[in-house]
Formats: C-alpha cells, structure tokens, sequence
C-alpha cells in the first residue's frame, strides 16, 4: 500500500472516498460541495466529532464515490497526534472491506498544528498500524471476497519526510507483531535466530549467533538451562547497527526475552495460562522490529539487538526446582520456581550486554504478571536505575501513544527477600512486590560503566500489554508490540538522524 502526501486542494481530489477527522463542533470548509454535505449532518446531530463516532456517506455524483466522517473528541495540543493517530487506526480497520482502492485523509485541525513533524509522523503511523492483521494461515482472506484492497493512501497537507518516520516506526512494530503472533511450532530458537539472520542480510547489520554449545562454553548457564527440557535447543542472538563515518559513537543496547513458548517448565502453568504463551517472546520480536528501522532510520548511535531465545519445556533434561545456576557474571541462583524462567535468560543477556560498556542498556520482556495485575491491561511497567532516563523513554512513550508507568526498581525488604542460603539469591519471591522482585533481580546483572556506577539501565515489563483479545486504538487483535516504537522514538530523540 503506497502512502504520500496530497499538495492539491482538497476539494479538487478524484479518488474513492475521502476521510475527514472532525474534533467535537469542529467545522469542515474547503471542501466544496463536501462541506455542505456535512454540515448538514452535524445541524442534524447526526455526527458530532465525538470520540470514537463514525459515519460513511455515500456520494450519489461526483469523482468522491464515500464520505466517511470520524470524531476525535475534544483532545487538543500535545495529545492530538496521539488521538489522530489512533483514530486513523480505528478508520483503516472500518474501511478495511470496503470497495475503497483510493483514500484521502483530510484533517482540518492539522492547519494549527505547531509541530507538523511529529503530528504527520503520528498520522503515518496510525494508517500503517490500522491496516495491519496477522491472517497468515487463513486458507480465505477477509478482503479476498467479492472485495478491492486499498491500494493508495494521501494525506491532505502533509510532508512525504515526517510521513514516511511514521510509516518506518508502524512497519517496524508491525514486523515484531508478525513474529510474536508466529505459533511455538513455527517460531521456536532456531527459526527465530534464522529471522534474525534474513533481517540482518536485508538490511546490512551484523548478526552473530550461538548454538548450545557455545552458549555453554560461554557460560550462560541460565540461557542454556531454562531451554535444556525442549527438543528445540536454545540460541543467542546478537545484531548490531553501527553508524557510517562515525568515529567513537555513542553506544545502547536493546536486550529480549527470547521464550518462544513457556510451559512453565516443571513447574508447569495452567492450561488456560498456557494460551497466547507463544508470545512470551514479544520482548525479542520488539528488539528485531526495532532493528529493523533503526537500520532504516540510521541514527547516529551504535546500536546492540541482544536476544536469549530458549524455549521451556517439561522434560528429562529440565532445570528443578533447588537447582543452583551460574550466570555469566558468576553469580549464583538457586531456583524457586521454574516458571520464573525469563528473568534467568536476561540475567545472561544482561551480562553479556554489560561486557560491551553500552551508554545506555534497555530490555523488554513479558516478565510478570505482577506487573498486569498492578497496572491493568492498557499499561507497562518502566523500571530504571537512572532518573533521567526514565523521564526520557516516558516521554518517547508519551509522543508515541504507549502508557509506561514507573515502579520502583529498589526496595530493602524485597531485596532482602531475594537472599538463599545455599546461593547468592533465588530466582523467586513472594507473590506481594513481584514485578519490584524481578526488576531488582535483573539489576544483579548490569554492569558498571565506571566504578561505583552502574550502566542507566530500564526494564520494560509488557506482560500485561502484549497480546490483546480486541482490536484496541492502534493495537489490533493479537500481538501488540508494544515498546518497538517507543524505543525507536527514545533513540531517534537523544541520538538525532
């Protein structure tokens, strides 16, 4: 689907239908005979621009076969990228069957918008991130029906540059969403090493990968263990971006939990637990999409894709309870519960992302469900051992439309709760602080930048917003991807193109 922007007038464009974006009272002119039409409707009541209202108009004469008016409420200023944005998303997936090969977007507020760059990057973003569904395995398309596909997409207004960061960020989350929604038979280590490889072959970065037994020799112990019950052995993954011409560049890492599928291990989940597990690899298909468009992007920063992939499993060769594991950087850890796997699989990432004396280190996992049950469904929980960090990936969430929420990443009792008597700590705790007990866990293994000082490191736990049931603003059914584009933002804000 081609998007671009419409320099015309847009009372004087010839297409399938045209879609106007309307906040609540908000006239429509420059339309001509369009303009009429709806105010017409809006002396009836019939369209309001509140939230979330739709309307499709069938135009009886004229080039404009559909009107389709849509409300965005009353938001203003700083959140009406983000109100359009997930607006259009709800449009493309309305307009979805419709006969519609070739749409204008006309949204008359964007004429007062100060920062053009950052509400067209939105609109780009919402058109991308709407028409997205993962029908991969349906014999019988939904659209192959009787139907025509969107073909085109113009934006009244708008600039192909700021456009096509919105179109970059979308594809990139969209790509993370294609392999999380992948089933455990289709995506396990291997295969998800091998989409790796192919994404680092397209797009020029570096790609190394480590089979077992390098993984042993490199003493990743947990890495290997929490993968040794499953026929399908585990892999790490290292990609990196590094800047033309740029001589001693600035340096982050992006760490993933890899579970291409989690059982619970011995300590095996329930069934209903074990649906959607598939994507308790979200955290490193948001690593690879991120991958994908800061080699599009090229950022002025080298960049570190690091992903432990394993797959847990029951089996003969499974990690027990009251094991003790070493991690790489020789800490010890005796296992509570085997289903408190993915923290074990980052302890090794971490180190090893640590060893490379990154500015900044940041990793995303589907880590707890601790952290659902605090924040709810529509929320992920930011961790940070750097206050200004924090304050700058909140606000990449923020442009973004994704709602992060900070939790404390330090606190004595549960601290002291994490100490063994035969380890250096458990990999488990009470059920009371879960999402505190696994941040500061994982705090074990980031390394220092200098002495006394530890590298600025935040944890996004998206367990609770990785997978939606619904269609829901701009996240479709299935996997979400949520973090790809806010990392993206994060890094295109502090290291500019």
């Amino acid at each position: 689907m081609e998007i671009k922007t419409y320099d015309g007038k847009a009372a004087e464009w010839k297409g399938d239908s045209i879609a106007v974006i309307l906040q609540q009272e908000e006239k429509c002119e420059h339309l001509g005979k369009l303009s009429g039409i709806i105010k017409e409707i809006q002396s009836r009541k019939d369209f309001t621009g509140k939230k979330g209202s739709f309307i499709k108009v069938p135009i009886m004469d004229g080039a404009v076969k559909n009107l389709y008016l849509i409300g965005a409420g009353k938001d203003e200023g700083k959140s009406l990228p983000t109100t359009v944005r997930s607006t259009i998303a709800e449009l493309m997936r309305k307009i979805k069957a419709d006969n519609c090969k070739d749409l204008l977007v006309y949204i008359p507020a964007a004429a007062s918008v100060k920062d053009k760059k950052r509400f067209f990057s939105a609109v780009g973003e919402g058109i991308e991130l709407g028409v997205y569904s993962f029908d991969k395995y349906k014999t019988v398309k939904e659209d192959e029906e009787n139907k025509s596909k969107l073909e085109k997409v113009s934006v009244a207004g708008a600039d192909d540059e700021f456009l096509s960061k919105g179109i970059i960020y979308a594809c990139s989350q969209n790509y993370s969403r294609n392999l999380a929604n992948e089933p455990g038979n289709m995506i396990y280590p291997q295969t998800l090493a091998e989409h790796a490889k192919e994404l680092a072959d397209r797009l020029g970065l570096e790609c190394e990968i480590w089979e077992e037994k390098r993984i042993i020799k490199e003493k990743m112990c947990c890495l290997y263990a929490v993968g040794a019950g499953s026929e399908k052995k585990p892999r790490f993954i290292h990609l990196v971006y590094r800047p033309v011409g740029i001589k001693k560049a600035k340096k982050i890492a992006l760490v993933g939990k890899g579970l291409t599928f989690d059982s619970g291990g011995l300590d095996i989940k329930p069934s209903d637990f074990l649906r959607t597990m598939k994507g308790d690899k979200s955290g490193a298909c948001n690593v690879l999409g991120a991958m994908q468009g800061i080699a599009k992007l090229k950022p002025k920063v080298e960049v570190h894709g690091i992903i432990g992939a394993a797959e847990n499993m029951p089996g003969g060769a499974s990690f027990r309870p009251d094991d003790i594991l070493t991690a790489r950087n020789g800490k010890t850890i005796e296992i509570d519960n085997t289903d408190a796997e993915g923290r074990l699989v980052l302890a090794d990432a971490l180190c090893y992302a640590s060893e490379l004396k990154p500015d900044v280190i940041i990793d995303m996992a589907t880590l707890t469900g601790a952290c659902a049950v605090a924040l709810g469904p529509n929320r992920a929980g930011l961790f940070s051992n750097d206050d200004d960090l924090a304050s700058e990936i909140l606000s990449a969430a923020e442009a973004c439309g994704e709602n992060l929420w900070r939790l404390p990443a330090e606190d004595e009792k549960i601290s002291e709760s994490m100490k063994s008597p035969v380890a250096d700590m458990v990999n488990c705790g009470s059920r009371y602080g879960g999402a505190i007990f696994a941040a500061i866990f994982l705090q074990e293994f980031i390394g220092e930048i200098k002495k006394g000082k530890k590298i600025p490191w935040a944890h996004l736990d998206i367990a609770g917003v990785d997978f939606f049931k619904e269609n829901t603003s701009i996240y479709s059914k299935g996997a979400s991807a949520f973090g790809t584009r806010t990392c993206l933002e994060f890094i295109i804000n502090r290291f500019s193109i």
